[in-house]
Parts: C-alpha cells; structure tokens; sequence
C-alpha cells in the first residue's frame, strides 16, 4: 500500500511527507472526496481491536476531513518564524505544518469517537500510534539539529493527539502518555503534557486549532529545542 500510496500522492501534486505510510490503513481527499485505503496484508495478525479502532479512525477522517480545505492550509507566521529560529528553510516550515495538520486531525477524530462511546477500541490505536518503538527511541538519541529536532518532536504530537480525548475516560491512557514520551528530556515531556490540555480546550475549526497549536509550537517547543542545543 505505501508504493501505491506515494504513488497517488506524486500523481496529485503533494509535496513533502505523505500522511499514512507505514499505517494499515489511511484516509485521504486528495481528489476532492473522501478515500480510504486499507493494506490487509498490513492488518493480518494484528488484534481484532486494534483493526476495529485503525478503521474507525480512519472512517472518522472522511466524515471530519473529507474535503481538500482540510489539506490545504495556509502558513502560519508562527512556523516560518520557528523555521528562522531552528536554522531551517520554507521547506522545514512546510514540513512542520503538515506534522501539526495531522496531530490536529487526528484529535478531532479521537474526541468525535470518543464521545460516540468508541473508547476501548480506539485506546488500542492510540497505542499503536503513540508508543515509541525501539528504532524511534534510539532515533530520538542521534539527532544532532535543531531542525531534525523540531520534526521529531512535531511527528510525536499525533499520539499526543490521538491521546488526548482518552486522558478524560479511559484510566490507562496517563499512563500510556508518560510510557510514549518517557525516552525525552523533563521539559519536552512537560511541554508535550501541555499540548494536550491545549488541544482539550481548543474550540473552533480545524484552521483554527492549527494555527493555535503552531503558535504553541514556536513559543514552548522551539525555545526548548534551542535550549537542548545549548546544553
């Protein structure tokens, strides 16, 4: 599924990172409506929950997300200006927006599930989602850029995402929280805790919390990042 999915993606125009590679199952509305794509091979052996939640997950994308309004989104001063300050270009500015677009996304399905009683089912995916693996922690070790950083840390905001709205119903999910951002510094992990009551709190549409969670981004994480790299 990942070739034919890079593959779709080149075919349309998309630039950067594609959302979904490495998933058994993705959303997209690339085209205009909403697609999902399911690998099967990708889904044979894992648990009957975890599938359950993956689909479900994806299923509430094309109901929240199945427009191109909700994958084109304009540039947030905030990202080009935390760009400047990482030593980056547009290009990291681009990269860091589509990270931040998905962790939002991603939060506006889990709350939307969550409220329709899908909680077991979708603490499941975000564990899949959110705990780090062996690769991604060792990963974490070897950064040596503010840069590199910076995209790290923005890629582990979808679990936070994907956490979040479980924090208020389901007792495990803390601790799942801490288990996925355990392998960071003190003050990542805080931040990172502070994003997701900031995502609780938020109110208004996906445009808005984007720009809300990229100005959270270049005031909290960045200067954090730049403090690492003093160290």
């Amino acid at each position: 599924m990942d070739a034919a999915l890079a593959g779709e993606a080149a075919s349309v125009g998309v630039r950067g990172p594609v959302s979904g590679l490495g998933f058994f199952a993705t959303h997209d509305a690339w085209r205009g409506t909403p697609r999902i794509m399911v690998c099967l091979e990708g889904m044979r052996g894992l648990p009957r929950l975890l599938q359950l939640g993956g689909l479900r997950h994806e299923a509430g994308h094309s109901v929240l997300h199945g427009s191109l309004e909700h994958y084109i989104f304009p540039m947030p001063r905030s990202l080009l200006k935390a760009s400047e300050i990482l030593g980056g270009s547009r290009e990291l500015a681009e990269t860091l927006l589509y990270l931040l677009s998905i962790a939002v996304k991603d939060f506006e399905v889990e709350r939307l599930l969550v409220d329709h009683g899908f909680i077991d089912c979708q603490f499941a995916y975000a564990e899949y989602v959110a705990r780090p693996s062996r690769e991604e922690v060792e990963a974490w070790r070897s950064l040596s850029t503010p840069g590199e950083k910076a995209l790290y840390v923005a890629q582990m905001l979808k679990g936070v995402g994907c956490l979040a709205p479980l924090l208020e119903v389901k007792s495990e999910a803390e601790g799942l929280l801490e288990d996925s951002l355990r392998h960071l510094p003190g003050r990542f992990r805080e931040e990172l805790r502070e994003a997701t009551s900031l995502l609780l709190g938020s109110r208004g549409d996906t445009l808005t919390r984007l720009r809300m969670l990229s100005n959270f981004f270049h005031s909290r994480i960045v200067p954090q990042i730049i403090d690492d790299g003093e160290l």
